[in-house]
C-alpha cells in the first residue's frame, strides 16, 4: 500500500468516527482494559532494498511474519501498547549465494479505537520502532525508525476477537554496518516495509473507564467526572438525598423532602422561610409569620395573620378590618321623619277629596318636602274600625293617593317616582277604636320621609 493510500484510509476512519456512541466505546462494560494479541502474515518492502545497485537484498516478497503485542486501553478510546514482529529475510552476501537475515521490529505505540458496533472495531496506530537486524554468521545491527497503520477487530466473544492489521515500517537509515559486513558496501538508504497480518486478541483485567474505583460491569453510573466521590455502585454521592450529587450541590445539607433546583438549592416560593416540599401552606402572603410547617399564625384569632395584623391582641369575636383592627361602631340609623295628616279633619266625610283646611295643612308639609333634594316619601293611608274592612282599605288608599297627587301637582320639585303609596285601612291603629277620640286619631295619612 502506498503512503497516499494509507492516509486516505486514515481520513476515511476519522469520518466514520460519529458512528461511535457519544465518543465512547460501545464495547461490553466488563471487557478488560488489557489486550494481548498474536498474529502472523506476510511482509514485503515498498521497493527492493538494494543499496548501490548491489542487490544486497533479494526482494522479500512473500516472507512470513510472526508477532505479538500487549495493549492497555485508556478512557476515551485511546490505547498504548508494545509490539514485536519477527521476519526471516534472505540476503545476498559478497561471497555469493544467500544467507538468512533475521529481522526483528519492536514498537512502542499509541492508538485510537473507533467502535462501529458492539462486536466490531476499527483502529489507527502509530509509534516509534526499533529494527534489529541479525544476519547469520555476521554482526547484528540496531536501527531506529517509526511505524504506523490500522486494522479491524471482530469480537467472537466479549473478550476474544479476530484481528486484521496493515502496518508500515520506515527506517530512515538502515543496515549500514550489516551491509558493509555482509556485502562490503556502506548502505545509507531508507528502508520501507509493510506487513499484512491476521490473528487473535484477548482482553482481560478489570476495566474502570471513568476511574472512580468501581469496575465497569458493576458501575451503574459510567462516565462519572474524574475526582468525584462515588458510592459502591459507582454513582456520585448525594449526602443530603436531594437528587443533586455532592460535586454539583451548592447547598449541601438540604432538609429531606425539600424541593431543589439543578444546583441543589431548595425553593421557597412564598418566601416564608419554609422550603417547598416541606411547606404545608404554600402561597402564604408576604410578611406573614409562619410556624415550622410554613402555615401562617393568627394569635388573636381575628382572621388576620400575625405579621400582617396591625392590632394584635384583639379580643376574641371582635369584628376587624383587613389589617386586623377593630371596626368602629356603626352610626345608628336616623329615625325616619313622619308627618301626620289627619284624615278626619282634612278630607270631606267618607271621601278622598281634600277640604280647604286639608289643602292648607298639606301645603305646610309640601313646603318642607320641596326644599329637600333626593328624598323618598312613603304615603300610608289609615282608617278607624268603623265600617267594612274592604271598604276601609280602599278608602285609605284613595286618600293616600290624593295626598300624593296634590303634592306632585303643586310642587314642581316633587315627582311621582319619589312617592310610594300604601292603603292600610284599619290594620294599624295608633289609638283605641272604642272611643271617638281614639277613632279620630286612627283616621290619618302619614308621610314617612326617607
Amino acid at each position: 500500500m502506498s503512503t497516499r493510500a494509507f492516509w486516505s484510509l486514515v481520513i476515511a476512519l476519522v469520518f466514520l468516527q460519529p458512528l461511535a456512541v457519544d465518543g465512547q466505546s460501545v464495547k461490553p462494560a466488563d471487557r478488560g482494559p488489557w489486550e494481548i494479541s498474536a498474529f502472523m502474515g506476510g511482509f514485503d518492502d515498498d521497493f527492493e532494498f538494494d543499496p548501490d545497485g548491489s542487490e544486497f537484498f533479494v526482494d522479500p516478497e512473500g516472507n512470513p511474519l510472526f508477532g505479538g503485542g500487549l495493549n492497555y486501553h485508556l478512557p476515551a478510546n485511546f490505547f498504548v501498547g508494545l509490539e514485536g514482529r519477527y521476519v526471516p529475510v534472505d540476503m545476498r552476501p559478497a561471497a555469493g549465494g544467500f544467507a538468512d537475515l533475521n529481522s526483528y521490529f519492536f514498537s512502542g505505540l499509541l492508538g485510537y479505537t473507533i467502535p462501529l458496533h458492539e462486536r466490531f472495531d476499527i483502529y489507527g496506530v502509530g509509534g516509534a520502532t526499533v529494527a534489529y537486524w541479525s544476519p547469520t554468521d555476521y554482526d547484528a545491527e540496531t536501527d531506529f525508525g517509526y511505524s504506523f497503520g490500522g486494522g479491524a477487530k471482530l469480537f467472537l466473544t466479549e473478550s476474544l476477537a479476530l484481528i486484521g492489521d496493515y502496518r508500515m515500517f520506515q527506517i530512515p537509515t538502515a543496515m549500514e554496518d550489516v551491509s558493509q559486513d555482509v556485502a562490503g558496501i556502506i548502505a545509507n538508504e531508507k528502508f520501507w516495509g509493510y506487513s499484512i497480518t491476521g490473528g487473535f486478541s484477548y482482553f482481560f483485567g478489570t476495566k474502570d473507564s471513568d476511574g472512580d474505583g468501581v469496575k465497569d460491569g458493576d458501575d451503574l453510573c459510567p462516565r462519572t467526572p474524574a475526582g468525584v466521590e462515588v458510592d459502591a455502585q459507582g454513582c456520585p454521592v448525594d449526602s443530603d438525598g436531594d437528587g443533586v450529587p455532592d460535586f454539583m450541590d451548592r447547598c449541601p445539607n438540604t432538609p429531606a423532602g425539600a424541593e431543589v433546583g439543578s444546583e441543589g438549592c431548595p425553593f421557597d416560593s412564598d418566601s416564608d422561610g419554609v422550603f417547598d416540599g416541606l411547606d404545608r401552606c404554600p402561597g402564604t402572603p408576604a410578611g406573614a409569620e409562619v410556624d415550622a410547617n410554613g402555615c401562617p399564625m393568627d394569635s388573636d384569632g381575628d382572621g388576620v395573620f400575625d405579621g400582617l395584623d396591625r392590632c394584635p391582641g384583639t379580643p376574641r369575636g371582635t369584628e376587624v378590618d383587613s389589617v386586623g383592627c377593630p371596626l368602629p361602631e356603626p352610626e345608628p340609623e336616623p329615625e325616619p321623619e313622619v308627618f301626620t295628616f289627619q284624615g278626619g279633619v282634612n278630607f270631606e266625610f267618607d271621601s278622598a277629596v281634600l277640604t280647604a283646611e286639608g289643602q292648607a295643612a298639606l301645603r305646610e308639609i309640601g313646603d318642607v318636602l320641596a326644599a329637600r333634594e333626593g328624598i323618598t316619601v312613603t304615603v300610608e293611608g289609615h282608617t278607624d274600625s268603623m265600617g267594612d274592612d274592604a271598604y276601609n282599605m280602599g278608602l285609605s288608599r284613595r286618600r293616600a293617593e290624593a295626598v300624593r297627587d296634590f303634592l306632585v301637582e303643586n310642587y314642581a320639585s316633587l315627582t311621582t317616582g319619589q312617592f310610594t303609596v300604601r292603603g292600610l285601612g284599619e290594620t294599624n291603629p295608633v289609638a283605641d277604636n272604642d272611643t271617638e277620640a281614639g277613632r279620630a286619631q286612627n283616621r290619618r295619612v302619614e308621610l314617612i320621609v326617607g
